[in-house]
């Protein structure tokens, strides 16, 4: 569930255009890297639409498409075993995430597949690893929230909407084809090579520094029907997350040095302050642009004879 600043490891870039060639595959090869690369982008919109149903427990609560849910279902093993069971299966998850995300596991898979298969490769092992969870998942039915309050159940499944849409919002921003590896399968299918990803901080990311992961954790915790079982899987892909980010945070800076610490400190190469949404934007830009020490614009008039008689 990488939501990393680039498609190998969530948040903001994009490749620029290919330009240079390098060898081609055979048509064969082609073909088959091609269908490979496929397959991975239909696997996750398959997960994702299965994940989406499991966490909602959609269409309804009390009749879920998919049983078990992460709430509804029933179980034999104790409430205990059943988390255990629950935590384990999450951990291997997670685990695939961030093993397979390192550099040397890419250097790994490299050996076995060309490598501009490998992140397509990655792909289908994170969807296998998320339909593990879901198809063996032991609800818990311990319940921790009931909403029924007709306005705040509204309140909270558009918390939910708004959630997944913020997800994939980011992932098209960042060019999704090349996050689920299909780019780069297209590109060594025609003899192209990549050139050298750029830091995008537009848009989404201008607001939020990781929005895939802001949208994911609201999808985890918007639910009017909460049980202890849903509650530990969000809790833990929480913590997951979280640390992600770090790693995530690490691997940007050792890439792209200075420009991603001035992007995260929220300021421009200049040094000007960070642009923040609306009124405080142009508040901060204006007194920045008229009271900064240093500064391309002078000093008022009346300013500069109030210092000099000072």
């Amino acid at each position: 569930m990488q939501s990393h600043h680039s498609s190998s490891s969530t948040g903001a870039i994009v490749n620029g255009c290919a330009t240079s060639r390098v060898l081609a595959p055979n048509r064969l090869a082609s073909i088959l890297g091609l269908l490979y690369a496929l397959t991975s982008v239909l696997g996750t919109v398959a997960f994702f639409a299965t994940f989406i149903l499991f966490l909602g427990n959609l269409p309804k609560v009390s009749q879920p498409w998919l049983v078990p849910s992460a709430d509804v279902g029933t179980t034999t093993a104790p409430a205990e075993i059943a988390l255990l069971w629950n935590a384990a299966l999450l951990a291997i998850f997670s685990l695939q995430h961030s093993i397979m995300a390192r550099p040397f596991f890419k250097r790994f898979i490299s050996r076995m597949v060309p490598r501009p298969l490998e992140r397509a490769t990655y792909v289908h092992a994170a969807n296998l690893a998320g339909f593990l969870f879901v198809l063996l998942w032991q609800p818990v039915p311990i319940v921790l929230w009931d909403v029924k309050h007709e306005s705040l159940e509204t309140l909270i499944w558009i918390g939910f909407g708004l959630g997944w849409l913020l997800l994939f919002a980011a992932a098209f921003s960042i060019n999704i084809l090349e996050l689920l590896g299909l780019r780069q399968a297209w590109h060594w299918s025609r003899g192209r090579r990549q050139t050298p990803l750029e830091l995008k901080t537009n848009w989404l990311y201008r607001y939020f520094e990781h929005p895939m992961y802001v949208g994911v954790v609201l999808g985890f915790w918007m639910t009017p029907y909460m049980t202890l079982g849903h509650a530990s899987l969000a809790a833990q892909l929480t913590l997951y997350i979280v640390l992600a980010a770090v790693y995530e945070r690490r691997d940007l800076r050792a890439r792209f040095g200075r420009k991603y610490d001035c992007w995260r400190t929220g300021q421009s190469r200049r040094g000007t302050p960070a642009r923040v949404p609306a009124l405080t934007r142009v508040i901060g830009l204006e007194l920045s642009r008229h009271y900064q020490p240093i500064s391309i614009q002078p000093l008022p008039r009346e300013m500069r004879a109030l210092l000099e008689r000072l």
